[in-house]
């Protein structure tokens, strides 16, 4: 049984890689966030002339509100001989995306994980921050329970001298930027990077001051970044 991660482009559908190419177009299991969004890039694809048909082998759905339940079911599917490729709805499968319980069982039935490499927003938005790229820290999405959110602050605070990376949804980025002004100071160097690789991409840098005051209304999907 062998599970391959396939990355996907965050945004900008020419960052598909040609290995990423091959393995949608040998695939005959599919394993997938959302069948919407498989499908419109697939189509994606098709249109540039990188496929030549649609979509022929079987597609199945895993997500965070599905994935406990399903993990057998979807290994059952597979096969002991079988094979499948995992993709999330952009960036990397399990970077703050489902599939960890289904990469862990799979292994401890003695399966084989392969990877199939491709962008992450995390590792994006650290490149193009201007932050020092020494030592990271990624958080992902913090959790919205206060005490656990300070845990999260605890354990920044202990590594001194990183680059926290925060995956933030659009209606949380004021709450997150005041709370990082409050636990590390409003000098702290921030950089909030939205919609990367798109058209509408763009990176606000500054203190978290200055960003709290100048920020304007904040769509799509965004990283906050800031050193400490």
């Amino acid at each position: 049984m062998k599970l391959t991660l396939v990355g996907l482009p965050l945004g900008n559908i020419e960052d598909i890689s040609l290995r990423a190419i091959q393995a949608l177009t040998g695939a005959k299991m599919v394993i997938c966030e959302d069948t919407r969004v498989f499908h419109k890039l697939w189509q994606k694809l098709q249109n540039l002339g990188h496929l030549a048909s649609s979509f022929s082998g079987r597609l199945m759905v895993i997500n965070d509100f599905n994935e406990a339940d399903k993990v057998n079911w979807l290994l059952e599917q597979i096969g002991p001989e079988g094979e499948a490729i995992l993709v999330s709805d952009a960036g990397l499968p399990l970077v703050s995306d489902p599939g960890y319980r289904l990469v862990k069982e799979l292994l401890s039935r003695g399966g084989t994980i392969g990877v199939v490499p491709g962008p992450t927003a995390a590792m994006t938005a650290v490149a193009i921050s201007g932050l020092s790229a020494d030592k990271v820290l990624f958080l992902g999405f913090l959790p919205k329970k206060l005490s656990k959110r300070k845990a999260n602050w605890e354990l920044v605070k202990a590594a001194d001298g990183v680059t926290v990376v925060i995956y933030e949804s659009p209606f949380r980025v004021t709450k997150t930027l005041e709370e990082i002004k409050t636990e590390f100071g409003e000098q702290t160097q921030t950089v909030i990077a939205r919609e990367l690789t798109k058209e509408y991409e763009q990176v606000l840098r500054g203190t978290v001051a200055e960003l709290l005051e100048k920020k304007s209304k904040i769509k799509g999907e965004v990283v906050i970044l800031f050193r400490w």
